[in-house]
């Protein structure tokens, strides 16, 4: 019998409520785009370079939960 079967793999991904990898970058991505809005930021080089900071951020978890989806569990 094998260890990773197709539904354990699925549920380390997709795993339940607020659990399982996609679900917790999901979260982080929120939290990073919510913390950048609920910064006081009143310079506005400054505001830029943390929106492109943010952005780069956002940019690579997409980029990664697209690549952790891409993989075929058979």
């Amino acid at each position: 019998m094998a260890l990773y079967t197709y539904s354990f793999c699925h549920d380390l991904l997709y795993g339940g409520w607020d659990s399982g990898i996609i679900n917790n970058l999901e979260d982080a991505r929120h939290e990073i785009i919510q913390n950048f809005n609920d910064m006081d930021l009143e310079n506005a080089s400054v505001q830029k370079e943390m929106e492109e900071i943010v952005n780069d951020m956002v940019a690579e978890i997409d980029r990664l939960i697209d690549r952790i989806q891409s993989i075929s569990f058979r």
